[in-house]
């Protein structure tokens, strides 16, 4: 009951703001499930029985200053989160003040140097990350130019971990006036981070820097953004004590001919994690963001076999084209999208050390995915999505196991929307996976009914029937109610689910099985 109180106590605590001068803002999020034991599908019960995780942001501006801080509070965390989050506080406030070209920041922020090879401080509260910064942050800005700096330590559950310092500098020649061919920026960042060593093992570096240059051209619809990145060695348990530098290299061309859209991206990756803390692992203390190449999904039997960056090492390249769907085929787009990613071709030539010669394309694959989608409007009433995927996902990288070695799977999804009158929609949902390593065939279906844009009743089923073994072919039931009236969005729902993997932008975290109810409650003010 304790537990159910704090967290109601997480929904008010932005109430009293509402008579001050200026302008108040925030949002609240409630997000509560109970664990029930389900021995068939290894779900285990909680102590607590109920888990709690909340968010109460509150943003107060006057003039020129900004403060602002966000309450938290886990109570237990949802199970998949780290435990310890455990716990509530204030981890996240800040002063801010701005004013012409000078913009100062004292406290918690968020900050992202290019493509956020060298340094991402960011949240993603469905992966449980929060890497913010904690200290000052000068930034100028002016027709052309940026200049940001900054000092500070990361957030680290409820604490802090690591000192950071780090730069960067942002030109845009096209904004002087002087007449260029093409919309040029050119950007260089500097990170440095620094920890005490006190391994009784081995001699680590206490400061390690990081640089990385980046420039980007437009010209008639065209896109071409290439970025370059250095680290000096930075061994930890996470690399196996490498006395290794990082390099990283991530290039995106972008852009149309005729109808037909193009993208393409390359990136090689040979030791870049990169962490505040080098005792961490995982999401923990991360300080950068290597951008996926594979496709992000969001289908549900589309993430079963997610991809996660190999900060260690990986080498790949993408292809994605869009073209418009013949009227007859329906008044859309047919999109084809196809990923590869292999790993370094590396030679170990002392105990902490290795070659790695560019490019240096190792014979074994890590991913290899092609994608099919087709989504198309059929007059005013119906919505239709259909994707077909062909994958060949290695398990033992992805997901740091051993013995599974590679799965090859075909998944096909079809998505269908009927307006059924000007209050009535229905949406239904069918999935599909085959093959014939892990965990065998799934099916999934979903159908949701939406009236007057408030009210939705969703229900589901995942079932793995599949399975070569015979008495783990379960299937993951569930429903959902949510009302969602101006800004507030209430869901109650009640299921199983699955144990596995979930990824948002190539960063994944493992998700156990669970059985029991949830209520979710997001609003803002």
């Amino acid at each position: 009951m304790r537990r159910l109180l704090l967290c109601g106590l997480a929904l008010c605590v932005g109430s009293a703001w509402g008579q001050l001068p200026g302008s108040v803002s925030g949002s609240l999020q409630l997000e509560l499930r109970s664990y029930q034991r389900d021995s068939l599908i290894g779900a285990s019960e909680l102590p607590q029985r109920i888990a709690c995780n909340a968010y109460v942001p509150v943003t107060y501006r006057l003039g020129n200053v900004t403060l602002g801080f966000r309450y938290e509070a886990y109570l237990p965390p949802l199970q998949g989160y780290d435990p310890r989050y455990e716990g509530n506080g204030f981890p996240f406030r800040f002063i801010e003040y701005r004013e012409g070209h000078l913009h100062a920041t004292l406290g918690s922020f968020y900050e992202q140097f290019g493509s956020g090879i060298l340094l991402r401080a960011y949240e993603e509260r469905l992966l449980g990350i929060d890497n913010a910064l904690d200290g000052i942050r000068v930034r100028y800005t002016a027709p052309g130019l940026r200049v940001t700096g900054l000092l500070g330590r990361q957030r680290r559950f409820f604490g802090w971990s690591g000192l950071v310092r780090g730069a960067d500098l942002e030109l845009a020649p096209a904004d002087w006036g002087i007449g260029f061919p093409v919309d040029l920026s050119l950007g260089a960042s500097v990170v440095s981070k620094y920890q005490r060593d006190d391994d009784p093992q081995f001699r680590l570096p206490e400061n390690v820097l990081a640089y990385a240059l980046r420039s980007e051209w437009r010209w008639s619809g065209w896109r071409v953004y290439a970025e370059w990145a250095y680290k000096y060695n930075d061994p930890s348990a996470l690399n196996g004590f490498s006395y290794n530098p990082g390099t990283a290299l991530y290039t995106v061309v972008s852009g149309t001919l005729g109808s037909l859209g193009i993208t393409l991206q390359a990136k090689r990756v040979d030791n870049m994690a990169f962490y505040s803390d080098r005792t961490a692992s995982g999401t923990v203390s991360v300080l950068n963001y290597l951008p996926p190449l594979s496709r992000q999904h969001t289908y549900r039997l589309a993430t079963l076999y997610n991809y996660a960056t190999q900060p260690g090492g990986e080498i790949g390249l993408s292809a994605e084209l869009i073209a418009p769907v013949p009227e007859h085929f329906g008044d859309g787009m047919l999109t084809l999208a196809y990923s590869r990613i292999h790993g370094l071709d590396t030679v170990h030539t002392e105990a902490f050390r290795y070659r790695s010669r560019f490019p240096g394309i190792s014979p074994r694959l890590y991913l290899e995915e092609l994608v099919l989608e087709h989504s198309a409007e059929w007059g005013e009433t119906l919505k239709s999505t259909l994707e077909l995927i062909r994958l060949n996902y290695n398990k033992d990288v992805a997901e740091g196991v051993r013995g599974y070695g590679y799965v090859h799977a075909w998944i096909a999804i079809a998505e269908l929307v009927q307006r059924l009158s000007r209050q009535h929609s229905l949406r239904v949902e069918l999935q599909h996976l085959w093959s014939r390593q892990d965990r065998g065939n799934w099916v999934f279906a979903a159908a949701e009914f939406a009236l007057a844009s408030r009210w939705s009743l969703s229900v589901w089923s995942e079932y793995n029937y599949g399975n070569p073994k015979r008495d783990e072919r379960f299937a993951y039931p569930g429903a959902a109610l949510t009302l969602i009236h101006r800004a507030l969005r209430l869901s109650l729902g009640y299921g199983r689910q699955r144990a596995g993997i979930v990824c948002v932008g190539g960063v994944c975290r493992y998700m156990p099985a669970a059985h029991g109810a949830s209520l979710s409650l997001t609003t803002s003010f």
